[in-house]
């Protein structure tokens, strides 16, 4: 049988910086703007960060109503946004604020890294999105490359990298809020967790047309040898 991870010749998506630029709108720079212009008038620093954050529940209604359904990973965000944001107001703590996007950073990372022990890891399904979207015959061909063990490997390979990277980011932002000042945070922050999604998908890219490329030359000294 020929293996269809060798002869699709988008085995990984195409990426375009179109694709991350809502992200960069609504995700990293409303936040810093809204945030800043807040502060300039006097607004108070919880405030202004309770403020900054609803840009990125807005990206995430928008994809809802854009793609009319809920994807999990956004319903954590909304999730962990809304308690975060209420906690900040209740405790009235500037520097719970500032650091509950780390809980959701640190809690993605650690569902990337506990789907490894589930059936097929989370990165599978997010790349699925990417590489077929809502194609039924792409889909299918996807699903179908679960059979081959290379397939399977990167994949798995794939979610731990994205699950360490995104504890390691936690990390750095929960830091970040301890030694630096909170319009520092919120522009770090921001760019930081924009810089660490386009560098991942980047790499996700390149590792699996680098896999696909590995088989294809492995099939062709097979063909040769018989």
């Amino acid at each position: 049988m020929v293996d269809p991870l060798a002869i699709n010749p988008e085995p990984a998506g195409r990426f375009s910086f179109r694709q991350v630029l809502p992200t960069l709108v609504f995700d990293v720079a409303m936040p810093v703007i809204v945030f800043f212009l807040l502060s300039g008038y006097g607004v108070s620093t919880l405030w202004a960060l309770v403020a900054g954050g609803l840009s990125p529940a807005i990206n995430n209604v928008r994809v809802w109503v854009r793609s009319r359904r809920l994807e999990p990973v956004g319903i954590i965000v909304m999730t962990f946004l809304a308690i975060g944001t209420a906690t900040s107001l209740i405790t009235g703590s500037v520097f719970f604020a500032l650091t509950k996007a780390s809980f959701l950073t640190a809690t993605f990372g650690l569902i990337c890294l506990s789907s490894l022990f589930a059936r097929r890891p989370l990165l599978f399904y997010i790349t699925r999105q990417f590489v077929a979207g809502d194609d039924p015959v792409r889909l299918e061909w996807w699903n179908g490359l679960w059979q081959y063990p290379h397939f399977r490997a990167a994949q798995r390979w794939v979610t731990a990298v994205w699950g360490v990277v995104y504890l390691v980011e936690a990390l750095l932002r929960l830091g970040s809020a301890l030694f630096l000042s909170p319009a520092q945070v919120v522009t770090l922050s921001h760019v930081m967790a924009f810089v660490v999604l386009v560098a991942l998908i980047l790499w996700t890219r390149r590792y699996l047309l680098a896999v696909r490329e590995r088989r294809i030359r492995e099939l062709a000294a097979q063909a040769q040898r018989s």
